[in-house]
């Protein structure tokens, strides 16, 4: 329950300011609110940063030799924080568990307790079956992206350089009638009128562009709309104008950086204060945006606090695929994520790949993390998963750091479908629903036992070119199914250049990229169902009921622009008898040819979860919960039917 309002006000003036001659660091923590859920108590504030732009360690955040300082000198700026530990301190492990928000919102609480949130608001954040803190994490949530507002969740304050220049805005028009349309861009036009902003269209991403007659489009209201002709046509829309104001958005890294040190190290901030700080290992988690976080956190040199101490022992890099992101440079978009899902040429997929470039900065600094990157099949994709472990032709294997393992997720989409399996309008075929839950479980905990007690973890598991499991899309042996076609087509990812200037000062002096030839993108090799090969079999394709893929097609398809369906994958379920598949013309084996009944089903999933078990990719307490899931997906694909499924709306 809540604490009294006078208790509130005495935590909220917790704060120690900082010396003049800090570099960065966490300067005041207000305890808005403190109260208890369950067995652990919960702390909802807001953390205050300081740094100091001329410091060694703030040369690569974008413009901030530009931003607005205190009578101090020292830049400053806020994030949002949500924190939960354990009650008895004896109960905990002394390690933190600190989320990089997506988008202000969680991702671990739904992937690994099944939590559901209903409403964003701090207070109301459910927490599902609490399986990170009933292993003894603290949990903590902070707030990092400029652009989300209070209702989508944990907000960041940062200044803004007050600086003026081309911006490019992306729109992708499926005309279905004549009537004039309208998008909103990131960046309001500087001046609604100027007349040598430009809008193109193109069929495709590379192809060539028509540029529009100033005369036939317009600005909307404030300049923060783009407003296009009537009778416009389908295509890509790109307009280049001028914008002001960029809002430093790499302090957003700075923040993660010099929050994680703190609860890694203390410092002069007295919030959490009280026998269990600081702690003695922190671990990083992102998910999908927070996990390409991640990766340019690294790359970029972060985890080096001020004092060049590692911030983070160990990182579990989710579902990010190859990709960093729009999250430090001038006018950046940290929302977009990339040409899969239509956020059209922005500085995602830029290089380095690997960990040999990736972890440079941490290797010569001396504070590389252990790293867990985890993929599921749409990451190969739609995320350019293989550029993390090849070379940019796609043609060999490149070798992990000896503190990296990537774990492959086989058949497991980036955002799950619901059970039983639906059919969406956007989509041609019913939602993969396989699960993630089990695997990202028993890897957090492997991955504390590295720190703790350099337990080493499972090895690697995932396709390579030199078994033959990783190939390019047309070499997939895809079986006969006439209801789920073989894409003939995937999203393509380029080198892209924004200008001489980009790689050093971050500013693009090419809003439009110039791009150069296509990375060779490899795929995972399949099975006679149509399955993965080459990563973690989940019981879900250990002991199947249909093909789970990684991709899905969009509704209407999108070929010219090279997209799919985003991040969603599709299932399709074997037939019930073999009459039934010869019939369909189906080469995947029926149900009846494949199990004596769910009985023998079930055994089987049974078999398979202690075979991960085993294996350390399942954790021994998940293994009814496994099987449990197991019979309700028996129930809604075999026992209503193979035929109802993906018929639901």
């Amino acid at each position: 329950m809540s604490s009294h309002p006078l208790r509130l006000l005495a935590g909220i003036a917790l704060v120690a300011l900082c010396a003049a001659s800090s570099s960065a660091e966490v300067v005041r923590i207000e305890v808005r609110r403190r109260d208890t859920v369950g067995g652990f108590e919960r702390l909802i504030g807001r953390v205050f940063f300081t740094i100091n732009p001329k410091a060694l360690s703030s040369r690569d955040i974008a413009d901030i030799d530009l931003a607005p300082t205190n009578a101090a000198g020292l830049v400053e700026f806020s994030s949002d924080l949500l924190l939960f530990r354990p009650r008895d301190v004896a109960r905990g492990r002394g390690a933190v568990f600190l989320e990089v928000v997506n988008r202000g919102r969680d991702q671990s609480l739904g992937l690994m307790s099944a939590a559901l949130q209903r409403d964003l608001a701090p207070e109301q954040w459910s927490l599902g079956d609490r399986f990170v803190l009933t292993q003894g994490f603290t949990l903590a949530f902070l707030g990092w992206q400029f652009d989300v507002q209070p209702p989508q969740g944990l907000t960041f304050q940062a200044p803004t350089a007050p600086v003026r220049g081309d911006v490019r805005a992306s729109y992708v028009h499926r005309a279905v009638n004549a009537r004039p349309t309208a998008f909103a861009v990131a960046y309001c036009a500087h001046d609604a009128q100027q007349p040598d902003a430009v809008l193109t269209v193109r069929s495709r991403i590379d192809g060539p562009a028509e540029v529009l007659p100033r005369s036939a489009w317009r600005f909307g209201p404030g300049g923060c709309s783009i407003q296009l002709p009537s009778g416009t046509r389908s295509g890509l829309y790109e307009a280049i104008y001028q914008a002001s104001g960029s809002p430093i958005a790499g302090l957003g890294l700075a923040a993660v950086r010099d929050f994680a040190s703190y609860v890694r190290y203390g410092g002069p901030a007295t919030g959490l204060d009280d026998g269990r700080h600081p702690a003695a290992r922190v671990i990083g988690f992102g998910y999908s945006q927070s996990g390409r976080f991640l990766r340019e956190f690294v790359r970029d040199g972060f985890n080096a606090d001020a004092e060049g101490r590692r911030v983070f022992d160990g990182l579990l890099i989710a579902s990010a695929g190859a990709g960093g992101g729009s999250f430090n440079h001038r006018f950046a978009t940290p929302g977009e994520a990339g040409n899969s899902v239509l956020s059209i040429l922005r500085p995602v997929d830029i290089p380095p790949f690997v960990d040999e470039g990736l972890l440079a900065r941490a290797a010569s600094a001396g504070v590389v993390p252990r790293i867990f990157y985890t993929l599921s099949s749409t990451e190969y994709w739609a995320r350019a998963a293989s550029l993390t472990h090849t070379n940019g032709t796609g043609t060999s294997d490149v070798a992990l750091t000896p503190s990296s393992r990537i774990y492959f997720l086989a058949g497991t989409p980036h955002s799950g479908g619901p059970l039983p399996p639906t059919r969406m309008p956007d989509y041609q075929h019913a939602l993969n629903f396989a699960e993630q839950r089990w695997v990202l479980r028993a890897l957090l905990i492997a991955m504390d036992d590295w720190i703790r007690a350099a337990i080493e973890p499972p090895p690697s598991r995932y396709p390579t070119t030199t078994s033959g499991e990783l190939v390019t899309r047309d070499l997939v042996r895809f079986p006969r199914l006439p209801s789920l076609p073989f894409p003939t087509y995937m999203p393509q990812v380029w080198p892209m250049d924004y200008g001489p200037e980009f790689s050093t000062s971050r500013v693009m002096t090419r809003a439009r990229p110039l791009l150069g030839t296509p990375f060779a993108l490899r795929v995972p090799q399949v099975n006679a169902d149509g399955n993965d090969l080459g990563g973690i079999a989940l019981p879900e394709i250990a002991v199947p009921l249909g093909t789970y893929s990684g991709w899905n097609v969009s509704n209407p398809p999108l070929p010219d622009l090279g997209y799919l369906a985003g991040l969603v994958g599709s299932f399709e379920p074997f037939m019930r008898t073999r009459r039934d598949r010869q019939k369909a013309g189906d080469s995947r084996l029926s149900i009846e040819e494949r199990y004596r009944g769910l009985g023998d089903y079930l055994d089987r999933v049974s078999r398979a979860a202690k075979a991960l078990v085993l294996e350390r990719f399942l954790l021994p307490r998940d293994v009814s919960a496994v099987v449990d899931r197991a019979r309700a997906m028996w129930e809604v694909i075999v026992d209503i039917g193979a035929d109802d499924v993906g018929s639901r709306n």
